[in-house]
């Protein structure tokens, strides 16, 4: 059935449904059966068209907050229409009668207050914050309702003529009454209103619809607070007059579009003719279809439920779970996998590419390595080239010689030299592996020790002080420490018997002093250096010599 057809078929049947329940109203007859039929009718009747119009709203309303402020407006007319029924025609004694009356000012005050509420909603964003006003709204009404249910107490609201226990039948208003009923007015004028003014700025086509029925229940108010008497005959159920009046108001801001609602779901699907997509129930019945949707069997939607699955020619059927069934739509990826294709295709290119290139580096790592390697080798033997002519010398001689003890001392010189070539090669290999170009004195105090422990086979006794181990020095000036230590050495192998070198650093430079006990005289010896400041005492030599 077509939207509009559907949507006047119901709109006609409430219409009759109204008309039947004020025909109830209408009869008054002596017959009690027929009495008690009409008004339990007309009762039923009522409580139908609010369940239904509950079970409406929580199922088509699109806004949260609306939908959960008009359900509730709902359920208290449900509600207040059952405490109507037990009253009159349930409860007999006047303590049950006295309750239910006081029970009817709980929807009598939060109908219009959540009304107003649902009117400032409409103002507000979908998924804004609950803000202050309408948190002091409910808070008022809750105040009120409190005065009504403690009236035995002090009476501000009905004022009883007659001991207790209190009835309905005698009885005046108190100051309590007065502000009630002014809320009520205030908030019904206050969403009247509201709902003029959205409903011009809005620019709907029938903005009208929701004012009629908002002054109609604003006008039977102020009559009924009156008590004017043709008001009572032609409309005097309180409960049915307000029920039906806001009822209409929120129905006739979902008919003019004020209240988004999400009703035409077939109009939406034929309307979105890109999107192939049903939806179905749980036994995966078809109600809504657009598009071409494909026919998969139960076992393939159930896999679909459990994950997406993948049809011919790139189609991937997708799920989510819908209330009281299931949403299926296509979605044709085709492009992606032509797409997801080259891309795998150019990934397998740069892998290949990034192994080719990492390996180039690493050739060229290594190449560059091996270079680096031959450069300090290079370097270190041209440094200490006279060392090695220095061994080759000695090796000759061992050759030349007989003697053992000749042989011995030189074998003893070679292990000062190698621990000497040893040593330098580390110092260097530790200056450059660094990030800085630094050593520490520790560094230097370590290739003295070794030195100094293999001169016991020379029978020299050799001793070294190094302050500050634990300081940074430029690597060159640890160098020519080491470097003069060796020259020192080979320049006195024969005629030194004792020697102690010592390093320290004073006002920032390096200053290295010798004491050395000799017998000969080795200023003839040290000759090449002319720069050392050379002293003598008796068989004790001091030598001072610069670094830089």
């Amino acid at each position: 059935m077509p939207y509009k057809k559907k949507r006047f078929f119901s709109y006609t049947t409430i219409f009759l449904c109204v008309l039947v329940a004020y025909t109830c109203r209408l009869i008054d007859t002596d017959n009690n059966l027929l009495q008690s039929l009409a008004d339990q009718c007309r009762t039923s009747i009522y409580l139908g068209m609010y369940c239904a119009w509950v079970i409406y709203l929580n199922k088509h309303i699109v806004h949260k907050r609306m939908r959960q402020c008009l359900t509730a407006i709902g359920c208290l007319m449900v509600f207040w229409f059952f405490l109507r029924t037990i009253k009159y025609h349930v409860f007999q004694d006047p303590l049950s009668e006295h309750i239910c009356w006081y029970l009817y000012y709980i929807p009598m005050l939060l109908i219009p207050t959540l009304g107003l509420n649902a009117a400032l909603i409409l103002e507000e964003k979908e998924n804004g914050k609950i803000k202050k006003k309408h948190v002091l709204l409910f808070v008022f009404a809750a105040v009120l309702i409190i005065g009504v249910f403690t009236n035995d107490l002090h009476q501000q609201v009905f004022r009883f003529y007659l001991k207790p226990p209190y009835s309905d039948n005698s009885y005046g208003y108190g100051f309590l009454f007065l502000i009630i009923q002014i809320w009520i007015i205030f908030c019904l004028s206050a969403m009247d209103v509201i709902l003029v003014r959205r409903s011009k700025t809005s620019g709907k086509k029938r903005f009208w619809l929701p004012v009629i029925p908002g002054i109609v229940l604003w006008g039977w108010n102020i009559g009924n607070i009156l008590r004017l008497p043709f008001l009572s005959t032609i409309a005097g159920d309180l409960t049915a007059i307000c029920c039906l009046c806001m009822a209409a108001i929120f129905q006739s801001c979902i008919l003019c579009g004020l209240i988004p609602t999400n009703s035409r779901y077939f109009e939406l699907f034929q309307s979105t003719g890109s999107l192939d997509a049903e939806i179905t129930d749980e036994t995966f019945r078809r109600y809504y279809y657009t598009g071409n949707f494909p026919n998969i069997s139960k076992d393939m939607r159930e896999c679909v439920i459990a994950g997406a699955s993948m049809q011919e020619n790139g189609i991937l059927v997708r799920h989510i779970p819908v209330k009281g069934g299931h949403l299926f739509w296509t979605e044709d990826i085709s492009v992606l996998l032509d797409q997801y294709q080259d891309i795998q295709e150019q990934q397998e290119e740069l892998t290949e590419r990034n192994q080719l290139l990492q390996m180039t580096y690493q050739k060229e790592a290594a190449r560059r390595k091996l270079e680096e390697q031959n450069r300090l080798l290079n370097m270190i033997q041209d440094q200490t080239h006279r060392q090695y002519e220095l061994l080759s010398l000695y090796m000759e001689k061992i050759e030349q010689t007989d003697s053992i003890e000749e042989c011995d001392i030189l074998l003893s010189k070679i292990v000062v030299v190698g621990t000497y070539l040893k040593r330098r090669k580390n110092l260097v290999l530790t200056r450059y592996s660094s990030q800085g170009d630094s050593l520490t004195m520790a560094d230097l105090k370590q290739s003295l020790a070794e030195s100094c422990e293999n001169l016991k086979l020379c029978k020299i006794r050799a001793a070294y002080f190094v302050q500050d181990k634990e300081k940074l020095l430029h690597a060159d000036d640890v160098l020519r420490c080491y470097d003069f230590f060796e020259w020192l050495i080979e320049q006195l192998f024969d005629v030194v018997n004792s020697i102690f070198f010592r390093v320290t650093q004073i006002e920032e430079k390096l200053q290295i002093s010798v004491h050395v006990v000799c017998l000969a005289d080795i200023r003839d010896l040290l000759a090449e250096r002319p720069d050392l400041l050379i002293q003598q005492e008796e068989q004790e030599w001091f030598i001072r010599c610069p670094v830089s």
